[in-house]
């Protein structure tokens, strides 16, 4: 049995093949890992296939046209954009101990599970601890441990880590019409992830990332530029993509001048920053790579994130 078009990730899809071909699907999976690996795509996937009529997601049959257009009686979605509340957890508690509309059995897909509320937690633990027959709770999350241990112990956990850098570039130029110099680009800053490579496509967030540069080198700096360019960090709630940009830049800077290996560099087009190539500069970028770690375990916690990040720019600026 194939997941069609689900790049990378073979050892996941086969356990899942395999659960389904033999009948042995638990009564609710965990799909755990980093954010923008394929997980929820990949849920969709096993909904497509447990409610196809043939059994291959054929994309023809009702069962599939149903999915396709988010009508399907016994397919529920919790997106979790925001938080999952209790309302919807005792809506679903409801319909789960009635018999499918359509389909063999039911299914729930919570992407973002960690951000069901402690009440929604608690309702979905007394469902999952006398779980009806017929259905499937599938929890998506790239957070696990902030959901409750008791919900977690009653999933099989199915782990996912960071694509291969050679699929994500694959993804790019295949299916994102980027050409290979710039896939090659993107692959190496997305870290795995195919959402952080759309992210760095968009041209405001790419051209971001030679301001950063410029500024920590002390090509421009000025305070009134960092507290500019830390609001704007901050602000559009992608703090994590710039700083993992931060820390694959100074990695750059001490890789070229220990190396001086320009096919090395994960941010080739800015070369033109990291120069000159010195042993204060390289001892200067190693220093600094403790200092953007440091801020990103303090941004796990409820800190202002502009404050943080502009005391990090102004820790790691090189003078002019």
């Amino acid at each position: 049995m194939e997941f069609r078009g689900i790049l990378g990730h073979e050892q996941q899809k086969l356990m899942l093949s395999s659960l389904v071909e033999r009948g042995k699907l638990p009564h609710a999976l965990l799909f755990a890992g980093p954010k923008g690996v394929g997980k929820r795509t990949l849920g969709h996937a096993l909904a497509r296939l447990l409610f196809c009529e043939e059994g291959s997601a054929c994309g023809a049959c009702r069962g599939c046209r149903h999915l396709a257009s988010a009508t399907h009686p016994d397919f529920t979605f919790l997106p979790g954009e925001a938080s999952i509340k209790i309302d919807e957890l005792r809506a679903i508690r409801k319909e789960v101990y009635e018999q499918p509309f359509e389909a063999p059995l039911r299914m729930v897909l919570m992407d973002n599970a960690e951000a069901m509320t402690r009440e929604a937690a608690n309702a979905l633990l007394k469902t999952l601890e006398e779980p009806p027959p017929s259905n499937l709770f599938l929890l998506v999350s790239s957070g696990e441990q902030e959901i409750p241990l008791t919900v977690r112990s009653r999933c099989m956990r199915i782990g996912f880590g960071p694509l291969p850098r050679e699929t994500v570039r694959l993804y790019l130029e295949t299916s994102a019409g980027c050409d290979s110099s710039q896939a090659d680009i993107l692959a190496g800053l997305a870290g795995g992830s195919i959402a952080s490579a759309l992210f760095w496509m968009e041209e405001e967030h790419f051209a971001m990332r030679s301001r950063i540069a410029s500024l920590i080198t002390g090509k421009r700096q000025g305070f009134t530029r960092v507290a500019l360019l830390s609001e704007a960090i901050a602000a559009g709630g992608h703090e994590a993509e710039y700083l993992f940009f931060l820390l694959s830049f100074l990695r750059d800077v001490w890789w070229l001048h220990e190396t001086g290996d320009v096919a090395g560099l994960t941010n080739k087009d800015l070369k033109g920053s990291m120069e000159p190539v010195d042993a204060a500069r390289s001892l200067w970028a190693h220093t600094c790579l403790g200092r953007v770690q440091e801020t990103m375990r303090t941004l796990r916690y409820n800190v202002n994130k502009w404050l943080a990040i502009e005391h990090l720019m102004i820790d790691v600026m090189r003078p002019a």
